[in-house]
């Protein structure tokens, strides 16, 4: 399932394209297999209400999948803008008019950097880099040191306080990357999505046109919708991705 959401969103569409023929294709079959079984024994054909029966337990599943999602890109926007500040305050202490500190100033942004390129850009936040991880030892260590210097111990405070929130929003950065892909429950959302198709043909096995055109119209919408939850299901990526420009304040390009 990594693979499919890695897609651009164009490849995607086409992969999801060949997923709503594969469903038309299975639904056809069975639908041809229960037509024969229904010129003998009519009776034995399900009404068509039964099709609420397995069409509701996919339409709630969809229904959830959905809400995870959006609420995964909430806190995704959430956790960037957390990030965010505790860089902007970081490098704001470290600053020449306030506690003009250039080395940990530059290591702030090299972990900026090391977070653009290999952790939002290469990974899409899936997982931790060990590059950003070696970049986050540094800024402890270094705070470490002022702490041994004549640096007023609340203004140490502070600098702990804020290092301590990157490294929490950075967690929770990743931890919605990683989280994004389930595959248990997209594998429940596509076994529901071929039991509705093989529903709709058992339900119209006597009325094999209806059927057909069903199974277009019920295959169209399952594509379609799984695209679109496919092409959103990790906030850092797809059509309404968060940027890694988010990391950047407007007043400090640096």
């Amino acid at each position: 399932m990594r693979l499919i959401f890695e897609l651009p969103v164009y490849s995607s569409f086409i992969v999801f394209s060949l997923l709503g023929f594969g469903i038309y294709f299975i639904g056809r079959l069975a639908l041809y297999l229960l037509s024969k079984h229904a010129k003998n024994d009519i009776l034995s054909i399900p009404i068509g209400t039964f099709i609420s029966t397995i069409a509701t337990a996919w339409a709630l599943s969809l229904g959830f999948v959905a809400a995870d999602i959006w609420s995964e890109n909430s806190k995704a926007d959430q956790a960037t803008t957390q990030e965010r500040s505790s860089i902007y305050r970081l490098i704001g202490a470290a600053s020449p008019k306030i506690l003009d500190l250039p080395e940990l100033r530059n290591t702030l942004i090299e972990y900026r950097e090391a977070v653009i390129n290999d952790e939002w850009l290469k990974h899409n936040n899936i997982a931790p880099s060990p590059t950003v991880e070696t970049v986050l030892q540094k800024i402890r260590r270094q705070i470490v040191d002022l702490a041994r210097t004549d640096i007023p111990a609340p203004i140490i405070s502070q600098l702990v306080h804020d290092f301590d929130e990157l490294q929490d929003a950075r967690n929770s950065r990743l931890s919605v990357g990683s989280a994004s892909i389930d595959t248990y429950k997209w594998c429940l959302l596509l076994f529901l999505t071929v039991l509705t198709a093989i529903t709709i043909a058992t339900t119209h096995a006597d009325r094999v046109v209806a059927g057909i055109k069903a199974l277009i119209i019920y295959a169209t919408t399952a594509a379609f919708c799984l695209w679109i939850l496919a092409i959103h299901a990790n906030p850092y990526q797809g059509l309404e991705r968060i940027e890694p420009s988010h990391l950047f304040t407007n007043n400090n390009p640096t």
